[in-house]
């Protein structure tokens, strides 16, 4: 049987750059959702090259159930979901939004440089972002 790493379940996130500092995954979703405009939903859209380019890196295939949650939300925000869509966002869509724009960076809570777990906190963030949101899931 093939080991599956799990992801790190902590709602509990440290904020890169800033010793000491921490703040709660859900705090950083809403604070992150309150700037997520349809504009930029759409413009995420245009980069799914790329998060499929992180998706198919060694350290991600270690985390299953961020291919899953990331192609989820891909298909939601290139859907015509998006295209009409307009401000303010309803909540879903601009957490979708918001967990996708934190794939595309690659110093975040942890960086993805970092072998082996850099990409956890992705993982976390997707998971949470679908966990809050389960009109996201397939």
């Amino acid at each position: 049987m093939k080991h599956r790493p799990l992801i790190h379940r902590t709602n509990i996130v440290k904020i890169h750059g800033t010793p000491g500092k921490a703040i709660l995954l859900d705090e950083f979703i809403e604070t992150e959702r309150a700037g997520m405009t349809a504009g930029r939903l759409r413009e995420l859209s245009g980069f799914s090259a790329r998060i499929f380019a992180k998706l198919a890196t060694e350290q991600a295939r270690q985390h299953h159930d961020l291919h899953e949650g990331a192609e989820s939300l891909m298909r939601i925000v290139a859907s015509w979901q998006t295209g009409d869509c307009a401000d303010p966002l309803p909540k879903h869509l601009a957490e979708a939004g918001v967990a996708l724009a934190y794939l595309l960076k690659g110093v975040d809570f942890i960086p993805d440089s970092i072998p082996e777990i850099g990409l956890t906190d992705d993982a976390r963030v997707v998971a949470r972002v679908l966990d809050r949101n389960p009109e996201l899931r397939p």
